[in-house]
């Protein structure tokens, strides 16, 4: 399913938080990994030499986890189409792995390669800085949020893990919002697929938007009614839904409450103990109405927890369209 995986480097500590996790999906899914980092300027830089080197550092760090590795460094410019390449590969191989290095600006060009390249799944730390070129901010990983066409697994640079020493997998409870919506399902499927392969548990979560006070207004004596109807088919949607994922062998939660999205997905995750939020962007559609992107943003600026977030189908259908229309 995630065949072709993008890991953005950039020679921090922090951007490097995302390895144990690359490891262990890639592994399960038994994936591609390509390692990708951005220079400034001729390759002949010192500090582009050194972010090579930590590219090619990078990729043998998979290798040694019994991963088959294969690293190609692509240098390019305005003046230098392609200057080098070179290819490592590893003995018994399981898991393929390359590191590039390319120039230009590192959002643009994680975009750009992920299209060119058929990229599955991109898993880059969110709020790195410094490292050899000091390019890796949050507004880097919220421009490719805001224009990826596929899943995005974003980690917190400060996301500490003992998975490096120990065997058990990243993921063991997945927090999956839900608003009702075909939209809004875009990362069900995904954390399925994570929890078919690791064995977690998923919490299905449903939130009731509370009334604004021009609607419960409105309502008046019948806002009662509205909230318990309101309540009764999210709770119809998540028991069918519960009913679908068990019968495929998956352990499933369901919790239904109201208040607003944002806080209430982030005072959940916390209650269940969950180590990863599962959730759509940009969805447009549903009941409820809110599985937008500024959920999805507030849980990324508020949360410290890994979220995967996934963009519907639909939008990204629009979001192609509108792509063509420019191009013509």
């Amino acid at each position: 399913m995630f065949k072709k995986i993008l890991v953005p480097l950039d020679g921090s500590i922090e951007a490097e938080t995302v390895l144990p996790y690359v490891r262990d999906i890639a592994a399960r899914f038994d994936s591609e990994v390509d390692i990708l980092s951005v220079g400034l300027g001729s390759k002949r830089r010192r500090v582009n030499q050194l972010l090579e080197e930590y590219v090619q550092h990078a990729v043998e760090h998979l290798q040694k986890h019994e991963i088959t590795s294969r690293a190609v460094l692509l240098y390019s410019s305005a003046e230098e189409e392609m200057a080098a390449l070179s290819e490592i590969t590893a003995p018994q191989g399981k898991l393929k792995a390359k590191g590039q290095v390319v120039y230009g600006g590192p959002a643009e060009n994680i975009l750009s390669y992920t299209q060119r390249n058929h990229i599955n799944l991109v898993i880059m730390a969110t709020h790195a800085h410094g490292g050899l070129l000091r390019w890796w901010l949050g507004s880097v990983f919220e421009k490719v949020v805001s224009r990826s066409l596929v899943p995005i697994l974003g980690i917190h640079s400060k996301q500490v893990r003992e998975i490096d020493r120990t065997d058990k997998t990243t993921f063991r409870r997945i927090l999956t919002p839900l608003d009702g919506s075909e939209a809004g399902e875009a990362a069900l499927h995904d954390a399925e697929a994570v929890a078919l392969k690791t064995g977690a548990s998923i919490v299905l979560l449903h939130v009731i938007p509370a009334p604004h006070s021009v609607e419960a207004r409105w309502l008046g004596p019948e806002l009662n009614d509205f909230v318990r109807a309101m309540h009764d088919a999210g709770q119809k949607y998540l028991d069918k839904t519960k009913k679908r994922l068990e019968a495929r062998g998956l352990d499933i939660d369901i919790r239904i409450t109201a208040g607003d999205p944002a806080e209430t997905i982030i005072d959940t995750a916390k209650k269940e103990k969950v180590d990863l939020i599962a959730i759509s962007t940009h969805g447009r559609s549903g009941i409820p109405r809110w599985v937008l992107g500024s959920v999805a943003d507030k849980i990324l600026h508020e949360s410290k927890l890994p979220m995967w977030l996934v963009r519907p189908r639909q939008i990204i259908n629009q979001m192609l369209k509108e792509s063509e229309k420019q191009a013509n």
